[in-house]
């Protein structure tokens, strides 16, 4: 019994083997692990662009921060007694939006966020080509299989509609005085 269970899993091995060949040497094969490259790419260009977004995007709340706790320490301890909560958040809104401001209309943020969105949408466009692959290998329908049905159902909509509205106006055209005056003459 031994023997034959050495024997079936040498067999196994062996058509594992030759499966093996077949799936790298098959061009698909190696178009996908093209794909799951320059996918893993992708992905590894989003983190050290989200994370230069963050570091950007967090600048102007560090100001505020810094200069709403500066406005506070120069208050009075009886201004303190006094304390008006909208008063104290209608300037911690403004020095707060000032530096928002400030920072969406600089350099380094419009580049940051170029940079996150073109490495977002690459990844995007690489997760896309990667499960239409994949759908095409296993026989399942893609985006854009999707995409074109959805397209052919919204035209057959759009001349369904306008069909009865074709035909009413038909009717009601040839049932126009001006029509059958015409018709008369």
């Amino acid at each position: 019994m031994l023997l034959r269970m050495t024997e079936i899993w040498r067999n196994n091995m062996e058509q594992a083997g030759e499966v093996e060949k077949l799936w790298s040497n098959s061009m698909p094969m190696w178009n996908l692990d093209r794909q799951v490259y320059a996918l893993m790419l992708a992905w590894m260009d989003v983190g050290p662009r989200i994370a230069a977004y963050h570091a950007i995007a967090s600048i102007p709340w560090n100001k505020a921060y810094k200069r709403y706790s500066a406005t506070l320490a120069d208050t009075k301890e009886e201004d303190a007694k006094g304390f008006d909560w909208r008063k104290a958040f209608e300037a911690w809104r403004a020095i707060a939006d000032e530096e928002l401001i400030s920072n969406f209309r600089s350099q380094d943020f419009l580049v940051a966020q170029r940079e996150l969105l073109r490495a977002a949408l690459d990844l995007r466009t690489r997760q896309q080509e990667m499960a239409d692959s994949v759908g095409k290998l296993l026989g399942v329908p893609t985006q854009q299989d999707f995409d074109e049905l959805t397209r052919q159902i919204t035209e057959l909509r759009r001349e369904l509609r306008a069909s009865p509205r074709e035909q009413h106006d038909a009717a009601a055209g040839a049932a126009s005085p001006d029509n059958q005056a015409r018709d008369e003459s």
